[in-house]
């Protein structure tokens, strides 16, 4: 029977643990049913042991939860960069790892066939040379040696330092290194060339810190790579609700991203339902590109005129174009700043001063349900509210029906 690995093959499985059993909480192990426990065993202690530190379990009447709690304003550097960090590797890659810095450290170059020689003679190793040849091969392409050809021959060196990697503008380089492995996508390349240089985050800490999505990195590699050769797009959509997956064909066209909590969305248009349609980020899987679209910056223009109609990133259903009026009060000798909250946060809507603190907001969109969280903002002062979509005012007058129920209401006799 195979011992327990620690390092990651499958980083869609551990991507789907990882949100699932320790970001989000809510889960046992009795409720993991895809495959046996024993595999949902091995998946916790491979995260536990990256994530050491930050663990925490909850016992409840379903069983042992396990979550992960970090503090952002005491996290320099994501510690959720190690599951990418992680790499399958056979003694044999370890010993020839080594082997290749120690013979090439001198600034020598040698052939491949040199190489196999001096392993053998220093080292006691022998080694088939087609194995030297592709590791040399894969450190040329990663930047770790450089070749030039001698004859019929591929001579290796190790690569030279960039000028880059000279004061004072290194040290100037290092601190935007230091900014963007936390604050941009991909940041693990970031982390990665701190690791190199023996050096880590000790200037910025983020009071809102989205460091969750970075587990979606690998996917959106491969979309920004199709959207900037312009193809299609074939992926697996996990839906949050029901568990079920489907497969979906569609030409990828912008990346959007919540700055309310960093959730990102990927905006596909569908051909067959000439429709545009955001998905979230973190339930794609496995993108592959297709063909070229001989027609994306049509879509694309397409897209940009839509856009000014979205209140967040749904482009609403049947009805298409959707009305929301609201009127409200605002004491404009105390309260001028909710006018500038509307003029800010109101998103293109037209905002008129109907007499003196009574003020009219409208606006036109292609989903006014996204408008909802933001409308009961304003609780107390709203003094009428229509809209063309009727659901949307069900919807708020059950929330407040809820909300008198929930923190009850003094009826007249009371009075």
């Amino acid at each position: 029977m195979s011992g327990f690995q620690e390092l990651i093959k499958n980083f869609d499985r551990v991507r789907d643990y990882m949100r699932q059993f320790f970001l989000y909480g809510f889960k046992v192990r009795g409720e993991f049913g895809e495959k046996s426990g024993r595999t949902y065993d091995n998946e916790r202690r491979r995260i536990e042991n990256y994530l050491s530190g930050y663990i925490c379990s909850d016992y409840t009447s379903k069983g042992k939860q396990i979550s992960i709690r970090m503090d952002s304003k005491q996290i320099r550097s994501n510690p959720l960069y190690a599951a990418w960090k992680s790499k399958s590797f056979t003694d044999r890659d370890l010993l020839l790892h080594f082997f290749l810095l120690d013979l090439l450290s001198d600034g020598n170059a040698m052939t491949v066939p040199e190489l196999c020689e001096a392993i053998s003679l220093r080292y006691g190793e022998e080694l088939d040379v087609q194995i030297v040849r592709l590791k040399c091969r894969e450190y040329e392409r990663l930047g770790i040696l450089a070749s030039e050809k001698s004859g019929k021959s591929f001579l290796y060196r190790l690569a030279p330092p960039l000028n880059l990697e000279k004061p004072p503008l290194y040290d100037t380089l290092l601190n935007a290194v230091k900014f963007c492995s936390e604050a941009a996508p991909f940041g693990v390349i970031g982390s990665t060339i701190l690791d190199r240089e023996y050096v880590s985050n000790d200037l910025f800490c983020w009071k809102h810190y989205f460091m969750v999505h970075t587990l979606e990195d690998e996917a959106l590699l491969t979309i920004l790579a199709a959207m900037r050769e312009h193809r299609f797009l074939s992926f697996e959509n996990h839906s949050t609700r029901s568990g079920k997956s489907v497969t979906l064909e569609g030409l990828p066209l912008q990346i959007f991203v919540s700055t309310q909590t960093g959730r990102r969305y990927l905006c596909v248009y569908f051909a067959p339902k000439r429709r545009f349609n955001c998905l979230r980020l973190d339930c794609i899987f496995q993108p592959k590109p297709l063909d070229v679209c001989p027609e994306y910056d049509f879509f694309r223009e397409k897209l940009r005129q839509n856009l000014p109609h979205c209140w967040g990133v749904s482009f609403g259903g049947r009805s298409r174009l959707e009305t929301l009026s609201m009127k409200l009060y605002i004491d404009e000798t105390k309260e001028r700043h909710i006018i500038g909250r509307l003029r800010r946060e109101g998103r293109g809507g037209d905002l008129e001063r109907i007499r003196e603190n009574i003020w009219l907001y409208t606006g036109t969109f292609f989903d006014t349900n996204e408008m909802l969280p933001w409308i009961k903002s304003f609780t107390g002062r709203i003094l009428d509210l229509q809209c063309t979509n009727q659901a949307v005012l069900d919807k708020v007058t059950a929330d407040l029906e809820a909300m008198y129920q929930m923190y009850g209401r003094e009826d007249e006799h009371d009075f």
